[in-house]
């Protein structure tokens, strides 16, 4: 092999590798560049919705859980309910209470966060490893899109606050939501004292949501992350097995703990702009989770669609 051979070789390599960096880069940042968090919400916001009944109806969705809970957004009423008041273990839907109350830190987006040691205690299926440092807002990628545990630990110790004191902030923010059957030991979900309802869990879901940047996330199938400190890639994936069929998704969050069962709790929008969110809590396998979750929210899109069930 000639010299000139090698030289062309080594040109092509640094250029492959330059286009992967920038890809990498493009890819992770798709958070534009100047966003900033949504005005932190008032204390007094709460979601309450009118109990609707449909005598008409002869058939409801087939749904494998413990609980569930539906509601028609544009109309502020609720369409479906089972147990929906019955405390249970919420699992990861905890990582939207801890996204919002990181988002109100004001912490900047920039700002990097260290996987630690403890992040990484009983989480051994993250693909963030102790020691890397990551972008806070790649953390939140990590955490809502891939249900990482290991980034939403992170998330905590990175809001400029004790952890005691984050805590006790998303109990707060959960009640002044008005999740009046809500309260949480830790930001991840692995606890089952992390508890909360299929009611309270719909109220979580559309306060989050309210966030464009949580969205963005909780809407987008894959990306790819980098540590700061490190030389290597990241690619993260939805837990939301449902993000690419007929359903348009605002956005959604998966939750599984032995204690919790299978829990999901989405937004969604019909072609003809009807708009529901709907929340399971255990069910009995993943797969039953979004069976159910499927069947809730086309079962309730034609509801709010019928003519009838308007007047």
């Amino acid at each position: 092999m000639t010299r000139r051979t090698l030289y062309r070789l080594f040109g092509g390599l640094c250029l492959f590798t330059l286009i992967v960096i920038g890809v990498s880069h493009q890819i992770s940042s798709s958070t534009p560049p100047f966003w900033k968090p949504d005005a932190k919400s008032s204390d007094d916001t709460t979601f309450k919705w009118v109990d609707r009944s449909f005598p008409e109806l002869k058939s409801f969705p087939k749904l494998r859980c413990a609980s569930a809970f539906i509601v028609d957004n544009k109309a502020g009423e609720i369409i479906y309910s089972r147990n929906a008041q019955e405390v249970r273990p919420i699992a990861s839907i905890t990582k939207l209470l801890t996204a919002l109350v990181f988002l109100e830190s004001g912490t900047d987006l920039n700002n990097r966060g260290t996987i630690t040691d403890q992040d990484a205690f009983e989480s051994s299926r993250s693909r963030l490893r102790p020691g890397e440092e990551y972008a806070v807002r790649d953390l939140l990628s990590a955490a809502l899109m891939s249900s990482d545990n290991r980034a939403a630990r992170a998330l905590s110790h990175s809001a400029g606050m004790p952890q005691a004191k984050f805590i006790a902030e998303m109990n707060d923010k959960a009640h002044s939501l008005g999740m009046d059957s809500t309260n949480v030991i830790e930001p991840t979900g692995l606890s089952e004292q992390n508890r909360s309802t299929a009611h309270d869990c719909a109220i979580l879901v559309n306060a989050a949501l309210q966030n464009h940047l949580i969205r963005h996330i909780t809407s987008t199938d894959t990306c790819t992350i980098s540590p700061t400190n490190r030389r290597r890639l990241v690619a993260l994936g939805t837990t939301n097995r449902l993000l690419h069929t007929d359903l348009n998704f605002v956005g959604a969050k998966t939750g599984h703990i032995d204690e919790a069962g299978f829990c999901i709790g989405a937004r969604c929008v019909s072609p003809s702009g009807d708009d529901v969110t709907a929340v399971v809590l255990g069910a009995p396998s993943s797969r039953q989770r979004f069976v159910s979750l499927a069947s809730a929210l086309h079962w309730a899109f034609e509801v709010v669609s019928s003519p009838f069930n308007r007047n």
